[in-house]
């Protein structure tokens, strides 16, 4: 039984490890990604309709997982804006993120879990924050917290602040 049991182990650690993303480079003035895992040969990473950029990409600690920021066109400005976050899992599968439909500013793996956490808000006239924990396997939003527009009250939601939302930069 012991044997089974060191089999079985050593077999879904040797899976994990070829699941694991080792690499991911930006390419063509960040309009490409090309993602690379442990064994395999480099693949450009999928381009979300409408989206012209790649941004902020990184990849989760255990390496199972790389994710990035998809930057589309926007009317009121020059530059292009962060509306998806976009999360590949260790099978192929994509999971995107938009929370309120707001620009995202950054984002991260959120440590010991397999879930995200990204901060949004308005380009221009407010300094409110909106952060957003989500579940990558389904999407499903774990947690939710605000940083109002008012300075001493801002001060105050930093210092309240979960744990989960320090990962993210400006977050805490």
């Amino acid at each position: 039984m012991l044997r089974w049991v060191l089999l079985a182990a050593t077999l879904l650690c040797t899976l994990a490890a070829h699941a694991a993303w080792v690499g991911a480079t930006l390419a063509d003035q960040d309009t490409r990604l090309v993602l690379t895992r442990r064994g395999a040969t480099p693949v450009a990473a999928p381009v979300l309709t409408e989206q012209v950029a790649f941004s902020d990409v990184k990849r989760s600690a255990d390496r199972r997982h790389v994710g990035w920021l998809a930057m589309f066109g926007n009317c009121c400005t020059s530059y292009p804006v962060a509306m998806q976050l976009v999360v590949l899992d260790e099978h192929g599968a994509l999971h995107t993120f938009d929370g309120e439909q707001l620009p995202i500013f950054d984002w991260c793996f959120v440590p010991g879990r397999r879930a995200v956490a990204f901060r949004q808000g308005v380009l221009h006239g407010t300094d409110a924050m909106h952060f957003e924990l989500r579940r990558i396997a389904d999407g499903r939003r774990l947690a939710q917290y605000d940083y109002p527009h008012d300075e001493r009250a801002q001060a105050r939601a930093r210092r309240l602040a979960p744990p989960w939302l320090r990962c993210v930069p400006d977050g805490g």
